[in-house]
This record gives C-alpha cells, sequence and structure tokens, in this order.
C-alpha cells in the first residue's frame, strides 16, 4: 500500500511541475508581455503523431518554440492540446486562419480580460 501511495506521489508531482514548465525564450510562457500572440505547429520528430509549436508576440528574430526547463522543444499531442495548455496560462482563442500558400493553420490568442471591451463582457461596466 505505501509503495502505491509514494509512485501516486511521484507521478503527481511530475505531472504538476511538467505542468507549470513551458518556456518560449527561456521565458515562462505565463510572463509573456504581450496581449496577443500567434501560434501554429511544426511537425514533431520523424515518425511520430506528435507536434512542437512556435510562438510569436512580436519578438523579432527566429520565431521560437515551446520549450521545457531544459531547452529541449515541448512535444504536444496535437494543437487542442497546446490551445488548452495556453487557455491555463491566461489565453483565450480568437480567430483561427488558415495559411493558403502551406496549408497551415495559424492561431490567434489573446490574454483573457484584456483589450478595450473586456470590462463590457464581463459585465462591470458602471
Amino acid at each position: 500500500m505505501k509503495t502505491k501511495f509514494f509512485l501516486l506521489l511521484i507521478l503527481s508531482i511530475g505531472y504538476f511541475s511538467f505542468a507549470n514548465a513551458q518556456y518560449v525564450n527561456e521565458k515562462p510562457i505565463s510572463d509573456i508581455d504581450a496581449e496577443y500572440i500567434r501560434v501554429w505547429s511544426d511537425s514533431g520528430p520523424l515518425l511520430s503523431s506528435k507536434i512542437t509549436v512556435r510562438v510569436d508576440w512580436g519578438q523579432g528574430g527566429r520565431i521560437p518554440q515551446i520549450t521545457d526547463e531544459r531547452r529541449r522543444a515541448v512535444s504536444f499531442n496535437g494543437i487542442m492540446d497546446v490551445i488548452n495548455m495556453l487557455s491555463k496560462q491566461g489565453f483565450e482563442l480568437v480567430e483561427i486562419v488558415r495559411d493558403s500558400k502551406d496549408e497551415n493553420e495559424i492561431f490567434y490568442l489573446k490574454r483573457k480580460g484584456t483589450g478595450p471591451l473586456a470590462g463590457i463582457a464581463q459585465g462591470s461596466v458602471e
């Protein structure tokens, strides 16, 4: 019984540490100083159904992938996995655009509760 409890404890600690361990340009996703971001997927590892993701918030230079604390690209099960993770970090999906030349989908997200109409949408108009 103790070994099962110990294994469950170790797995849950690992899960929660992974849940907060995504970075872009060595900056935690929750600390990105932008109201809007653009996200799209790269193909993941060869012969895998996983994807990697790039995030652009106007930082310039090479568009970075989402990485872990060791600077390794994080693989996701699909784009909905990414959207759900970003939602937990304070972003909400605004629009999906399909790029006509290479058939990629580009996802535009914004921080929750920001923008000129944020107070109206939440009913806090005085």
